[in-house]
């Protein structure tokens, strides 16, 4: 299962699998060995922490998938930066996000044509988890324009 993680970024591992009844849980983690600070640009790998997010993802064989990602807390090594420490950055997530942007780029197509009760009624039948109010949220922000 590991090339499913592979799609989402090829530098990421699964750790652990979890086939549950109604679920499937990956915990993955990055194998890299240095970060990018975001605020000053500069390579470091001194770990300060470790943390876990959890995501949705794209259903598996008809079950909700889910993320546990093994996350970093960074120092940064460089003492001009105002940063002590930043948080390691996934590719295949925004910033604070609950879901995959490919799972969120689902959710866009599904209802791109239908309401949005419409749409969290058809995802929900996919084993997706989203509400009107967020998926009404989710357009606002993604529209390009009005008219």
């Amino acid at each position: 299962m590991d090339f499913l993680i592979k799609e989402l970024d090829k530098d990421y591992d699964v750790i652990d699998l979890k086939n549950k009844k109604d679920k499937i849980v990956f915990t993955i983690s990055t194998n890299k060995s240095s970060f990018i600070c975001p605020y000053c640009s500069q390579s470091s790998s001194k770990i300060h922490s470790y943390y876990y997010r959890e995501v949705q993802d794209l259903p598996i064989m008809n079950k909700q998938s889910f993320l546990i990602i093994k996350s970093r807390k960074i120092f940064c090594q460089n003492k001009a930066c105002n940063h002590k420490t930043f948080s390691e950055q996934h590719t295949f997530l925004s910033r604070n996000a609950k879901k995959t942007n490919r799972l969120m780029e689902h959710i866009l197509l599904t209802s791109a044509e239908l309401s949005s009760v419409g749409s969290s009624k058809l995802l929900h039948n996919e084993n997706i988890s989203a509400g009107k109010s967020m998926i009404c949220e989710l357009v606002k922000k993604n529209a390009t324009s009005c008219g």
